[in-house]
């Protein structure tokens, strides 16, 4: 099956279903002829009854299917993953049709945003992060849906993080560095890398999103396409080696600290933040680091 009968068969399959009122891809799927052949297909499925799709059985209606996953995501909504034979993949948020309506209606006013309800902004907020930058294709929904995602190139402020989750990301890299460091020493080297690759996604990347959305470079969670939005600096500075050997891990903690105390200082002093001082602590992991890296 090819990348474009597969998506004839999504789009087929969705025009079957009365309640499905528009199929909106967005991601590198939907530039064409230049995508990626290891991409995957990101729809925003919208329809009057949400819930017929928040479990994966509708999906082998489309194709064979090989496996699937529900979950609910960071963002407050539904997701569901599919893998289909050859290794097709696609991803659906489901989303209550009256809902977006509003969200695209509301879309029009940034003026208005300050007036607006939380869930409301946080919709229209998290629409534009899926939509702006990667492109979209109306596949489903016609005219209406087209004139309603034209108001995409109305500009917005992002959503950008507030001064408690700045001083949350902090906290919580530092608190989890001295885990890091026990674990290394005891040694749990495995243990080590989970903690390390968690600190990465969790909250370096995090700041670094941060750091480069002020930058004014469309960045996106959890390092997804971060090779274009990273500059060339942070790029070497992520280029962090890991293995089960202690000194290679010890050196990662380290490279992953430096990284962090910088892109805090760059966030804090671009957004006028209070930086705490977490130095008692950074001076203590540099110190246990150290010494592990001297041992013979």
């Amino acid at each position: 099956m090819t990348p474009l009968e597969f998506e004839t068969r999504i789009v087929e399959w969705a025009r079957q279903q009365p309640d499905v009122k528009a199929l909106i891809l967005g991601g590198s799927r939907a530039q064409g002829s230049t995508v990626d052949k290891m991409a995957d297909w990101d729809f925003h499925l919208i329809t009057t009854h949400p819930q017929k799709y928040f479990r994966t059985s509708w999906l082998t209606q489309i194709a064979t299917l090989w496996c699937a996953n529900s979950e609910l995501t960071p963002r407050g909504v539904i997701k569901v993953s599919a893998v289909f034979e050859d290794g097709l993949e696609a991803d659906f948020v489901p989303l209550k049709y009256w809902q977006m309506k509003l969200v695209y209606w509301g879309m029009q006013h940034p003026e208005w945003a300050s007036l607006m309800p939380s869930r409301l902004r946080r919709g229209i907020l998290e629409s534009r992060s899926f939509l702006v930058g990667s492109g979209y294709r109306v596949l489903i929904g016609g005219q209406e849906w087209e004139s309603r995602l034209a108001v995409l190139k109305i500009h917005w402020q992002g959503n950008q993080i507030s001064a408690m989750e700045f001083d949350r990301h902090v906290s919580a890299f530092w608190q989890k560095a001295v885990w890091v460091v026990k674990k290394i020493v005891r040694p749990e080297p495995r243990s080590a890398i989970h903690w390390l690759h968690k600190l990465l996604v969790d909250h370096v990347y995090t700041l670094l999103a941060e750091e480069a959305r002020l930058a004014g470079r469309a960045a996106r969670p959890e390092a997804r396409k971060a090779e274009k939005w990273l500059d060339a600096r942070r790029l070497a500075q992520t280029e962090i080696e890991t293995s089960l050997d202690q000194r290679v891990l010890a050196r990662a903690l380290l490279s992953q600290m430096t990284l962090f105390e910088e892109v805090c200082r760059s966030v804090a002093d671009s957004r006028n933040f209070a930086l705490p001082d977490y130095s008692a602590v950074a001076g203590w992991l540099r110190q246990e680091l150290t010494k592990l890296l001297s041992e013979p």
